[in-house]
């Protein structure tokens, strides 16, 4: 039984020692046949494969002592071999293999650091770490042979061609170790630390650095030799930046927070954080790393770790950066799938307003806080740039309307004055307007801002303070600018834009906001070039829906006018030619050749004043605008002379009879003769919204469910005769007849017409029980003789 045992260690020792060239050749390959016959003997029986690693790792620190180079060399060939073919069986020598790797690098031999890193790329590629954890000192040995090959990645040396070879097999062996399964099987943590943070010093080290040539670069394949490849820097930081990019596409919910927190910890020990460029870089490759499932993450940690910073002066070069890697991530125009929003969006607005306690909003010497303040803007915008939900917008927009305060008498809000408050929640409502165009898509759930979510804003319009005023109509210009129109003028029929209940009630409640806007003390020059704006482009994007609502604001502000509502000539003046200008545009737009005769006839008539402005359709949203008081005339001789009206008669009649704004309904112009006539604040201008809800009933009555007639689906509707059926109230028609009024004798219609089904659904509700009872007791219901029993189960013999 002994010579059985020596029999099988002689067997596998001499297999290993049969594969090894003669002295004399000196050769650093193994024999082929005698390696095949090794292979075949370990795989054909794997208990054996502790042994034979073991005696491997004998000879090897025996050729190690002795400098038997081409002997180690062999030796890791042979180990590739038996980890190519027994890779099934790996763990049963995987702890042999390991020491042996370590071994060898411990040698500094280049030559046999390459084939080493070689040999381990392979292993890697076969290594589930399932025995990690496990076996204690196996964990170690591992860990161990990972902070050797991480070691090499920034490694210095006089030789340079020497430095960037180790440093290319350092990098060789981490990604290796990065795409091994074995990363997560145990202590993530562990690994990470090890093989991480010498990727971002390999990032960070360098000071030309081209972020988007690593981007745009092909792949390596770390399986070519450092010896035979031709390396430089360029292409080590390639491998680092892929390496960094497949390290975090593996990691998951809850590491995504550990890995990040050692790369914030060595920008903090390195003070790594100004200029943000390597910061923001990093992140960008981060951020396109990680599964979209997980990219939401970046964004809370970055905001978690603002919150750390509890000093009053947060303008510091780390609050600098992590806003700046804010700013990059929600523009980046990657969608973060699971962020909250509106969560965001208030920790966003908190920053911003806490940033101004000591630094004036993007009005100070600081480059800290520019950046910052600007950073948070522009983060604003990027979260409106993606559509995560249906009411996005509607709700970002009503957060920051509602931080306008448009209707209260406070002075401060949060340790500051109103106007200035009003003007960064205004600055933060232009960047959602800018952030919302690049989302601007017609098949896109919520793509466009809603008109109404303006409609709590617009008595900033009245606001006591001409800067706010002013401020505020450039935001509102800056959201009409954003609004494509698909409107023509050259069509036979007009299209209609204000499809919604809610933007009709927008436009209903601008019109009347401007009319009070025309009307406060202080209105000046300004006021009225934006006024002017306003409705020229409020009838280019809205076109006819906006026309039936505007003309009717000019006459009564022409009323207003004539009955020295309006104060001051020279206002007086400036807001008659505005109306005349606004009805020329109008004019040009609907194409209508009578109208601009008669602008043009008035304008001779009342000639050129003084005092008129020259307005512009649109405002350059880059020069500033500053309130401009109208002149004061005093004792002036031509005052009040030369007015000259608009008729209204004539316009309307050119309007309805002349242009495209008639629907194809309208045939003569009747209904819209009607709503241009509409007095102001009258009971039919107010109705101005019933034509677009009836619009929106007849696109969608063919798509309503309506309840089915039981005598007009079931079988028994062939006994019924077709008398019956004209006499019968329908399912559809019942509602109109139970509040339908019985007809009274006054309008000598007798009783018995009750029965018809005829009856107006615009008839008046029934005054008293009686008659809504005698009405239902005179439904005439046609009896059908059945079968069928209601009480008695079929089953019951009758």
């Amino acid at each position: 039984m002994t010579g059985c045992l020596c029999i099988g260690n002689v067997k596998h020792a001499t297999l290993i020692n049969n594969c090894y060239p003669p002295k004399k050749e000196g050769g650093t390959t193994p024999r082929s046949s005698e390696l095949s016959y090794l292979t075949f003997y370990a795989s054909s029986r794997p208990a054996k494969l502790s042994k034979v690693g073991s005696y491997m790792q004998k000879k090897v620190i025996k050729d190690i002592r002795k400098g038997h180079k081409g002997n180690n060399q062999v030796s890791l060939l042979i180990l590739k071999a038996l980890i190519q073919t027994c890779h099934r069986d790996l763990n049963i020598f995987s702890k042999q293999i390991v020491k042996i790797l370590s071994l060898l690098l411990d040698t500094r031999d280049l030559e046999l650091i390459d084939l080493t890193c070689e040999t381990f790329i392979v292993f890697c590629s076969y290594h589930d770490g399932t025995t990690l954890g496990v076996d204690t000192e196996f964990t170690t040995d591992y860990e161990n042979l990972l902070q050797s090959f991480s070691s090499f990645c920034n490694y210095t040396n006089q030789d340079t061609t020497l430095a960037l070879k180790m440093r290319y097999i350092g990098h060789r062996a981490t990604q290796a170790a990065v795409t091994s399964t074995a990363l997560q099987s145990s202590d993530f943590k562990a690994q990470l630390n090890i093989l991480l943070v010498p990727l971002i010093v390999t990032l960070a080290s360098s000071s030309s650095l081209n972020w988007q040539a690593l981007e745009t670069g092909n792949e390596i394949d770390i399986r070519d030799s450092a010896l035979s490849n031709n390396v430089d820097n360029h292409l080590i930081e390639l491998l680092a930046s892929h390496t960094v990019s497949i390290l975090f596409n593996k990691v998951t919910g809850p590491s995504v927070r550990l890995a990040l927190s050692y790369l914030f910890e060595y920008m903090n020990k390195k003070e790594k954080w100004w200029p943000p460029n390597l910061a923001v870089n990093i992140m960008k490759l981060v951020l396109d790393s990680l599964q979209p499932q997980y990219r939401y993450l970046l964004v809370s940690d970055v905001l978690y770790n603002l919150d750390l910073n509890k000093g009053d002066d947060l303008m510091n070069e780390k609050y600098a950066a992590l806003i700046s890697i804010l700013d990059s991530t929600l523009n980046a125009n990657i969608p973060l799938v699971g962020i909250s929003v509106l969560e965001v969006l208030n920790s966003l607005f908190t920053l911003l307003i806490k940033s101004t306690q000591h630094h004036p909003f993007l009005n100070t010497e600081s480059e800290y806080a520019n950046i910052i303040q600007q950073g948070l803007v522009n983060s604003m915008g990027g979260l409106a740039s993606q559509t995560y939900y249906e009411n996005q917008l509607n709700d970002i927009m009503g957060y920051l309307v509602s931080k306008l305060r448009p209707n209260t008498s406070l002075e401060y809000v949060d340790g500051m004055l109103i106007h200035d408050y009003r003007m960064i929640v205004l600055c933060c409502m232009d960047s959602i307007v800018s952030g919302s165009k690049r989302n601007s898509s017609e098949n896109d759930i919520g793509s466009n801002i809603p008109l109404d979510t303006w409609n709590p804003a617009l008595g900033l319009l009245c606001d006591k303070n001409p800067k706010t005023r002013i401020a505020f109509c450039k935001s509102l210009d800056g959201f009409f600018s954003s609004i494509t129109c698909k409107l023509t003028s050259n069509t036979e029929y007009p299209k209609h834009a204000l499809k919604h209940h809610h933007d009709a009630i927008f436009m209903d409640r601008l019109v009347h906001a401007m009319q009070d806007w025309i009307l406060i003390p202080d209105f000046n020059v300004s006021d009225l070039r934006y006024f002017y704006s306003f409705l020229c482009t409020l009838t280019r994007k809205f076109g006819v829906d906006a026309t039936i609502m505007i003309v009717p604001l000019i006459f009564r502000i022409q009323h207003l006018l004539q009955d020295e509502k309006i104060t001051q000539t020279s206002r007086q003046y400036a807001i008659e030619s505005s109306l005349i200008s606004l009805l020329s545009m109008m004019a040009e737009y609907y194409q209508l050749p009578r109208l601009t005769e008669y602008m043009q006839r008035l304008k001779e008539e009342r000639g050129f004043k003084s005092d008129d402005i020259m307005l512009t359709e649109s405002i350059n949203p880059s020069n500033p605008i500053l309130p401009e008081p109208f002149t004061i005339h005093t004792g002036d001789p031509e005052q009040k002379v030369n007015r000259v009206w608009i008729e209204r008669s004539e316009v309307v009649e050119i309007m309805s009879k002349e242009g495209h704004l008639r629907d194809e309904q309208d045939t003569h112009g009747l209904d819209l003769e009607a709503k241009l006539f509409a007095e102001w604040g009258s009971e039919a201008f107010l109705k101005h919204d019933q034509p677009i809800r009836s619009r929106i009933s007849l696109e969608s009555s063919g798509t309503k469910p309506r309840l089915a007639s039981p005598w007009e689906h079931a079988d028994p509707i062939r006994l019924l005769t077709l008398e019956d059926r004209k006499n019968s109230i329908r399912v559809a028609t019942l509602k109109e007849a139970l509040v339908a009024q019985t007809l009274t004798d006054d309008d000598g219609v007798d009783s018995d017409s009750t029965q018809s089904n005829s009856l107006s659904a615009n008839s008046k509700l029934p005054r008293t029980t009686a008659d809504m009872n005698a009405l239902l007791n005179e439904l005439n219901v046609p009896q059908i003789q059945s079968t069928v029993s209601l009480v008695n189960p079929p089953y019951k013999s009758t």
